[in-house]
């Protein structure tokens, strides 16, 4: 994988709850994304009462369908590790970090704790 872009979930919460970044996003361009952050994406979707199951379900689907999982192997986690000490940084946003870092891609997210990190871009 080359000059990709991995979007942290950020992107998609403010997506799909403020409707942000459909230029972005609804174009035909298939995005990277963390299988962790899958997991930040539907817990916070989860604790928004007023979606519907079935609603949550089609917006995670809907990801899927816009994007290449990257999983979190062995590679990642000890790197991401690393680079959390380094950093200073939580597991979560060391691993999806690290997940963009060892597959080349450009982090797109609204999460400062990155600002001024290597192939970040803070929208």
């Amino acid at each position: 994988m080359t000059d990709s872009e991995l979007f942290d979930s950020t992107i998609w919460l403010e997506y799909f709850i403020k409707g942000s970044f459909k230029e972005k996003i609804e174009q035909d361009e298939v995005f990277s994304i963390s299988s962790f952050s899958l997991f930040e994406i539907k817990r916070k979707l989860l604790k928004k009462k007023e979606l519907k199951k079935k609603e949550i379900e089609e917006k995670m689907k809907f990801i899927k369908d816009k994007s290449l999982i990257i999983n979190v192997d062995e590679t990642i986690a000890e790197k991401a590790a690393e680079i959390a000490e380094e950093k200073s940084l939580g597991a979560a946003d060391a691993l999806i970090y690290t997940t963009a870092l060892l597959n080349n891609a450009t982090l797109l997210t609204l999460d400062n704790d990155f600002r001024g990190f290597d192939k970040v871009i803070v929208l």
